[in-house]
């Protein structure tokens, strides 16, 4: 499947699933959409280090918006109104997204804020869970805690009553960061 497709399909499951999409041309777009995108969110960000958050100047471009931002601290995300977590890897089948969660920080960014950013680059959408496992294996180690997101949290109790956010987050919107050339297909 090309990768077009792959991006659609991601798309259209994860709307599905309740997720919100925020497509962004490439990385240099990212810092300005996200900021104007997090503005009826909270203006308090908790957000872990990766290399598209360095790649992208995003701490300084949401600071520069009036965002508050933590990166550390022993209540790191616990007062924070979005968390923002770069995840791995996005599954066309199911909208889902994968990512290594063995840092404790990205746990906390991903679960505790009301509202989760998942950062996620268009070239990591794969077909399905065994592509993404795959993936995982040909850059070595399994993780350590491995974290699969489908949507925002929900649950429902015996009587089938649905409730969003009980366990983690409520609204989770997935920004797409689209290609900015070369292809890293086994990271």
């Amino acid at each position: 499947m090309a990768q077009e497709d792959l991006i659609a399909a991601f798309t259209r499951q994860a709307g599905v699933m309740g997720a919100q999409i925020l497509p962004v041309e490439g990385r240099r777009e990212l810092g300005k959409a996200l900021a104007e995108a997090l503005k009826p969110c909270g203006r308090r960000a908790a957000l872990f280090a990766s290399p598209l958050v360095r790649e992208t100047n995003l701490e300084e471009a949401l600071t520069a918006a009036g965002f508050t931002v933590e990166k550390d601290g022993p209540d790191f995300a616990r007062e924070a109104d979005v968390g923002i977590v770069e995840f791995d890897y996005g599954i066309a089948e199911t909208g889902t997204l994968a990512m290594d969660a063995t840092a404790l920080k990205a746990r906390l960014a991903a679960m505790l804020p009301l509202t989760c950013v998942a950062l996620l680059r268009t070239k990591r959408i794969r077909a399905n869970l065994t592509e993404v496992i795959e993936a995982y294996l040909e850059r070595g180690s399994w993780p350590g805690y491995f974290t699969l997101v489908t949507g925002p949290s929900r649950t429902a109790d015996i009587e089938r009553s649905l409730t969003i956010g009980v366990h983690g987050p409520e609204r989770l919107l997935i920004v797409l960061v689209g290609d900015e050339g070369g292809d890293d297909r086994g990271r």
